[in-house]
C-alpha cells in the first residue's frame, strides 16, 4: 500500500513535473479520481504560492498506473488571485485537466457558511465499508469510510443520498487530502437501482472555505452528498464536507451511470 503523500510525489522535469501513479489506487478501469485530482492540485501548488480556493477537474481519459506528466497550460497572477490551468498527460495524451483559483487566505466581511444538516446516523452507528477483493474499489484500502448517510448502492432506494465519515490511512495533508475525502463515496444515484451498474465522474468542481492547507487527512471528515438533478445517464451531485463541525468545502460533480 502506498499512502497519499508518497503517491503524490512530483519530480521536476523540463516544462513541468512527472509522477508515478502507483498500483493499489484503482477504481474500475482507471485510477481513483481523488488521486488524479491530487496530482493536478500539487502541480498548481508547485507553480504558485497562494492557497487553492477553487478547483475544476475534467476527467478525459482513464489513467492507469505508471508515469504521468503535468504541465501548466495557463497562468495569470493578479493583485488578489491567480488563475491557473494544469494538464495531466499519460502516454502523450491529455487525460485530466484542472482549472484553479488561488488566493491568499483570510476572513472577509461577507464570509458565510451554510447551516449543517443533522447526520442520519452517529459515528458509532455508521457502517464501516469492508474491503472485499473484487467487490469494493481497490483504492479503499487507503481509506477508512463509515457509511452514515443514505442507502447502500444497488439497494433500490427511493433517494439518491450518500455520505458519512472518511479519513486517509497513512500520511495525507491539505487540499489533496480533502479531495480524496470528497471523492471516496459511490455515486448517490447508484442507490436507486437494484442491479450492478458502473458509474464515473466526468466533471468536478470544489470550492474551499477558509484555510485548509494544513488539514490532516488522517483525521475524520464528514460528508453528505445528494443527486440534485438527473437527465438520462447524467446526474449532478452536490456535497458538503465538514471538519470539526465547520463546513470547509462545497462539491459539485457531473456523473454518468452505465448499465
Amino acid at each position: 500500500m502506498v499512502d497519499l503523500e508518497t503517491a503524490l510525489t512530483l519530480h521536476t522535469e523540463p516544462g513541468g513535473w512527472s509522477a508515478h501513479v502507483p498500483d493499489g489506487w484503482g477504481q474500475g478501469r482507471t485510477t481513483y479520481g481523488g488521486l488524479v485530482a491530487g496530482y493536478l492540485v500539487r502541480a498548481a501548488q508547485a507553480a504558485d504560492e497562494r492557497s487553492v480556493r477553487s478547483v475544476d477537474v475534467y476527467f478525459i481519459e482513464p489513467v492507469p498506473p505508471g508515469e504521468v506528466h503535468l504541465r501548466i497550460d495557463g497562468r495569470r497572477a493578479g493583485k488578489n488571485m491567480t488563475h491557473l490551468g494544469v494538464t495531466l498527460e499519460k502516454d502523450g495524451k491529455p487525460s485530466a485537466i484542472g482549472r484553479f483559483l488561488l488566493a491568499d487566505p483570510g476572513e472577509g466581511p461577507f464570509d458565510h457558511v451554510p447551516e449543517l444538516p443533522e447526520p442520519e446516523r452517529s459515528f458509532h452507528d455508521a457502517i464501516e465499508i469492508p474491503r472485499i477483493d473484487g467487490v469494493t474499489p481497490e483504492f479503499l484500502q487507503n481509506m477508512s469510510v463509515r457509511y452514515g448517510e443514505g442507502d447502500f448502492p444497488m439497494s433500490g432506494s427511493s433517494r439518491a443520498v450518500a455520505g458519512g465519515w472518511v479519513r486517509n490511512v497513512g500520511p495525507a495533508r491539505g487540499v489533496a487530502a480533502l479531495l480524496s475525502h470528497l471523492d471516496a463515496w459511490p455515486p448517490p444515484v447508484m442507490a436507486l437501482v437494484s442491479k450492478p451498474v458502473s458509474a464515473s465522474s466526468v466533471r468536478w468542481h470544489v470550492h474551499f472555505h477558509g484555510d485548509v492547507d494544513s488539514c490532516d487527512g488522517e483525521q475524520w471528515s464528514w460528508l453528505r452528498e445528494e443527486a440534485t438533478w438527473r437527465s438520462g445517464p447524467l446526474s449532478t451531485v452536490t456535497g458538503m464536507l465538514v471538519r470539526d463541525g465547520v463546513p470547509v468545502a462545497y462539491s459539485e460533480q457531473t456523473q454518468v451511470m452505465y448499465g
